[in-house]
Order: structure tokens, then sequence, then C-alpha cells
């Protein structure tokens, strides 16, 4: 069957179950090899078909691929179910990530003991109706959309009904105080694709009975473990100034979009936008447009983008702009919070800025510029990245008028985009452009947002001014499931500053907050967004900092491999926890799995590719977090690179790759392995 996906894995549901559902979501039609018996499966092994030793394994495209998360990616991103940006990536992972953890507990129902099995049903129908399914609810009831993110159907839904489906095998009724998943599960069963997988003689699975169970076992040797009206001009909700609004009033303008401005001026202006239910998020700015009541400013200005045509053409374009444009949005938050600094920090603080934009942003812009011999900076035609480095440039002149001296094409550039008509007269005195806000407006608006705002959110706001848009992450004070993150952050060069949960009450006040999704750290806030679910959060910091391939082959490279160090990693993570008894045998069989598995992998991967890094040619977040995982188990055996040359060579170089070097040096914010105090006090945090 040329062309279809090939899947390898036992004539059952467990891990392959899921990646049936997203390629039959997709339309796509593919073929099936059964594992059915132990030799089989060495065979497979010995063919060096499986990168890891594991199934799933999905041939398609000319690849291999192995590890879940990572085949569930690239499907996805191929079939245009994993959102249209960085933003709706970001939402479908997490929502993805709750389903899979509670499908994770369905995969290892079957395979416990008879005895268990009424009260782990019992415990997982539980967790669904008071945990996972309200999240789910809420959320659809909140979007006001027929899907969980943005409107149209995605991996994060076809999980979604995937779940529903396999909790109403253990209770029918599972769904009966949820009447937005019941209407969604309706809606979803529905979609051609879904409704011809859910028929008898599809490629579905049926549930797993004890001969399935016998054969996963025997071929394993296994034991039991295992998402109107329209209104005649948008209408924009803020303070009387830039803040945060002024880009929305820039591409708006640039548009050539007329809108009116309804301006807060006092704390009960923001009470009845609160009252009346048109913050979603209990914050500013939102603009009402073509119905909606839209906050969070990059959703506002990715869909005036959109409407307006000026967005990309294409996939390659729009990836273009929103790397482009993350640079300029982090450099006009340096300049947007700078008059609310202290006084004697002001200073330092425009020299740094005026450094960024010379020696950081501004020389790339440039080179852009140059490389592309266009007159804007993505395609041939004028869009909102070109809106946004003309509002940034002119932001940073305010600050120092000569910036552009070194820089002609952007000198060039300025004029031009200047002297498009719709930018010309949102530049004229008079228009509804915002002058720079002065000393006595900044400190005039900070007793502002003390009367408007709760002292959370007040504090949430001074720690920025403070902080500088730095991300923070909320976890205990120590590595965790948080490490990979900070490693990341890290390895970006990205400052971050870190809430540590000292007490249950801690835990217990963020989830009180609303701040967890899903009830669980690790938590990490970053551009505007409370983002859990700890690979949701990697792939976000890696897709934003460049740390995630150049193409779709590359990511799913990338998956894979990571997906390979999360798993020892997180063999690691769970040995704090055995008993005294048990770690010593504990050590071994993790030792034994990196040195028989996982580290001859990598050499083969570095031996093959040739290069000093796992993919491509350059530094990504696969290779990251081979060195941490690398780390780790030289805590538990100092010499287990002994017979690995090639990952001791990659140590040694990515190791002194700068932003690494200095995250590895006594004093950073790398935490060390974990002790008996550390143990105890995460077992009384996470108690239940």
């Amino acid at each position: 069957m040329p062309g279809k996906p090939k899947l390898t894995y036992f004539n059952g549901r467990g891990r392959m179950e899921s990646i049936r559902w997203l390629l039959a979501a997709a339309g796509v039609e593919f073929e099936e090899e059964f594992v059915e018996t132990k030799e089989q499966y060495a065979k497979l092994i010995k063919e060096g078909r499986l990168l890891f030793d594991q199934v799933p394994l999905v041939e398609m495209d000319g690849m291999k691929l192995v590890q879940t998360r990572a085949i569930f990616n690239y499907i996805a991103g191929k079939y245009n179910l994993h959102g249209k940006d960085l933003k709706e990536r970001a939402q479908i992972d997490m929502y993805v990530e709750g389903t899979l953890d509670l499908m994770a507990l369905f995969l290892m129902y079957p395979f416990s003991p008879p005895e268990q099995k009424e009260a782990q049903l019992a415990s997982i129908l539980e967790k669904a109706t008071t945990r996972y399914l309200p999240v789910y609810e809420k959320a659809l009831k909140q979007h006001g959309q027929e899907f969980l993110v943005g409107n149209r159907f995605s991996w994060a839904d076809v999980q979604l009904i995937e779940v529903i489906l396999m909790l109403e095998e253990g209770k029918p009724d599972v769904l009966a105080q949820f009447p937005q998943l019941q209407a969604f599960k309706a809606r979803a069963c529905s979609i051609p694709t879904i409704k011809n997988f859910l028929k008898p003689g599809s490629r579905r699975k049926p549930r797993p009975d004890e001969a399935y169970v016998a054969t996963v076992k025997k071929i394993l040797n296994l034991g039991t473990q295992e998402f109107s009206a329209m209104a005649s001009k948008p209408r924009l909700h803020y303070f009387k100034g830039r803040g945060r609004m002024e880009s929305i009033r820039w591409l708006l303008a640039a548009a050539g979009v007329e809108y009116e401005e309804q301006f807060i001026a006092a704390k009960e202006d923001l009470e009845k936008l609160k009252k009346d239910g048109s913050l979603l998020f209990q914050q500013v700015p939102m603009v009402e447009i073509d119905g909606m009541k839209m906050v969070q400013s990059r959703a506002i200005l990715n869909y005036i983008a959109a409407k307006y045509k000026l967005c990309g053409k294409d996939l390659k374009e729009n990836a273009l702009m929103d790397m482009y444009i993350e640079s300029i949005m982090d450099l006009g938050e340096m300049i947007m919070i700078h008059p609310f600094k202290p006084a004697d920090t002001k200073e330092k603080e425009l020299t740094t800025i005026i450094e960024r934009a010379t020696t950081r942003y501004f020389p790339v812009f440039e080179k852009v510029l140059k490389d592309h011999g266009q007159d804007y900076l993505v395609g041939n035609r004028f869009s909102r990245a070109d809106v946004q480095l003309l509002e940034v440039i002119l932001m940073v002149e305010e600050l120092e008028a000569d910036v552009l001296s070194k820089f002609p094409l952007l000198k060039t550039y300025k004029g031009r985009i200047s002297n498009i008509p719709s930018i010309k007269k949102f530049l004229q005195p008079g228009s509804a452009r915002k002058p720079p806000i002065n000393e006595k407006e900044a400190a005039e608006a900070i007793k502002i947002f003390r009367v408007f705002f709760p002292r959370v959110v007040f504090n949430r706001l001074e720690q920025t001014w403070k902080m500088a848009g730095k991300p923070k992450l909320y976890y205990a004070n120590g590595r965790g499931r948080m490490e990979s993150i900070r490693w990341l952050l890290a390895a970006a060069g990205v400052e971050f500053e870190e809430v540590f949960l000292e007490t249950k009450e801690d835990l217990e006040k963020l989830r009180s907050d609303g701040k967890l999704l899903f009830q669980q750290v690790p938590m990490v806030e970053i551009d505007g967004m409370k983002i859990v679910q700890t690979r949701a959060i990697l792939s976000y910091i890696a897709a934003k900092h460049n740390l995630y391939g150049k193409d779709l082959n590359e990511k799913i490279l990338i998956d894979m491999y990571v997906e390979g160090t999360t798993e020892l990693i997180g063999m690691v993570l769970a040995l704090m926890f055995q008993p005294p008894e048990g770690k010593a045998k504990q050590t071994t069989m993790i030792i034994d799995r990196a040195t028989a598995r996982y580290f001859p992998a990598y050499e083969k991967v570095l031996k093959d590719h040739g290069q000093d890094f796992l993919v491509g040619k350059q530094f990504s977040w696969a290779d990251i977090q081979l060195l941490e995982a690398i780390l780790a188990i030289e805590e538990l055996k100092s010499d287990v690179l002994f017979k690995f040359p090639l990952l001791q060579a990659f140590k040694t170089r990515t190791s002194n790759i700068p932003t690494i070097k200095k995250f590895l040096q006594p004093g950073s914010q790398r935490k060390p392995p974990p002790d008996d105090e550390f143990v105890a006090k995460i077992m009384k945090i996470f108690s239940s």
C-alpha cells in the first residue's frame, strides 16, 4: 500500500490507539502490522527499526517514527490539526496533556490485578469527573465555540472525544453533569471522518480483554505496569494611554479600520466590565469586534492581522512573521515598562534598552531587509510585522533620536513604511495614537492601577515592572518536573524568576486563584499566559526561542529524541521516592536502561548524523535534554559514558556553550540532586 502510513504495534488499543484516532480524524488511510510474538518483537529491534527498542512505530514520509508524542506532533502538524499559530498550539498542547494524563490511567487499568480493578476504575472516574471534565466543560463554555481551541477541529478535540468514549465504557452516564461536553460529544461524533472511525469494522480497537493482556505481557515480559452579530466599528476598552493597547491601535490604523475607544477612567468602569462578563481573564485590553469580546493582546493582534490580510500568505510566511513579531514585542515590552521603573534605575535601564536594540534586534532586521531584498520584511507585501517594527523603531527613537544612524536599510524602511497612506494618517497630530507617558502620568497610572485592581493583580504588575517580562516559574525548590524547564530557559539565555511552593497552603492558593488548569504544577507564567503541563511548556519555550528545528522534519526528530531523554529523566525523578531498600536495585535498573537502550541510540544518531548536534546543524531542545539526562545519570555512575566516545565529546561540546556553561556554574538556578529533606517536603505539599 504505497504512500500509506504503516503502524506497528500489538493488535489492541494501548499507546497506538490515539495515533489511530488522529490519523482517522485527518482522513488518512493506514495499514497495520501486528506484533504477536516475542520473536517478532526481537526481530524489529535487531533490524534497527525501533530507535529506543520500543513500540509504537509509525513508518511514514520515509521516516521510522517512535515515541508516541513525537508521532502525535508530526501527524497533527502535517494535517493542520495543531492550531494556526504558536498560541493556539500552546493551548492545544495543554488540553492534550490533560487528556493524556487521564488516558495513562486507562492504559494501566487492564493490567491491574482483578482484586484492584473495581477500586482503580472508581479512582479513574473520580479524577475524570472532579479534575479533568470540569476543566473542559469550563473551556467550552468560556470559549463559546464548537471546538476547544480557535474555531476549528484540532488534535485537542480528537483526544477529548476519544477519552470521553473510554470513560463512558466504564460509566455510561459520566457526562450527566456536563451539558457542554454532551453537546461536544454529539458534534464531534458527527464529523464525517470520526463518524466513519466509530462504525463497526473500522480500525478502532475494542476494549482490551484478558487474551490481549496476556499476549502483551508475554511479548514484553511485563508484570502489572505500564476544544453572530457583526459590530460596525471595533470598540477598544483600555486606559487613556499606550500600554498593551497601542500595538492594537497601530494595527487597526494600518488596516485603515476606524474604531472607537471607551476609556477606563474610574474604578466603576472596570467593575462594570467585569460584572458584565466582558473580561474573560479579568484583564484589559479588551476589544469588541465582530460580535466578540476579545482579550489577551496577542490573540487580538492575531485576529486583526488575519481578518485584514496583514498576515502571511502561507505557513512559511506566517512562521517568519511570528519570529519577527516575537522579537519586536520583546523590545516593545521593555520600553513599555520603562516609565514605571524606580528613578534610580531608569538611566541604567534606558542604556540597556538602547544597547539591546542596537546590538541584538536592529542588526537582525537590517540583515533581514538586506537578505530579503524587498520593501517589506516578509514576502513582497505590507504585513503586521512591518507595522509592529515601525512602531518599535519610533518608540526607541523617542529615547535616542539617532538610534538608526548605523542602520541605513532600516532608515530607508522607516521612511517607506511611514509614507503608506494609512500609517501616514495615524502619525499625524490629532490621530488616535497616544503620546509617550511622562513621569507624572506614570505616577498617576500606578495610583490608578492600585485602585482598579485587587492587590494580587497589582503585586503582579509591580513585579512585572521590576522583572521586565521575565517568565515566572511555580514549583517546589528542587528539581522535579520543573528542572527540564529551567534547563531550556537557561540554554535559551532567558532570565526567569521562581516562586517556590513551601507548604500545602501555597499549592492550594494557586488552585483557588484559578492559576492551575489541571490543579497541577509545574506552572509557568510567560507572555501573558499561565501554562501548565510540562511538555506544553517545553514545546512553547523551544518554539519561541528557535530551539525546535527549522522545519517539520527536524521537529519530529527533536520530538523523538526528547521523548527518549524524558523517559530516562523520569526514571531518575522517580528514584527519590523509592524506599531505601529498593534504591540500589532501581539505580542498577536505570543505569542498565541508559547504557543498553538509550545511550547506544544517541551514540548511533551522532555517528550517523556526523554533526555536532543531534538534529540539523544547530543546537536544539533535543541537545539540552540529552545533556541534562547524561549529567543526571553521571550522578548515579560517574563513568557511565565510558563506552560512548561520541557522547563524551557531545557532553564536553554542549557543556561549553556559553548559556549552558553559565547554568552549570555554582550559584545558578540549577537545582542539586534531591535529598531526604526535599522528598519529605514534596510528599507533604502534594499529599492528598
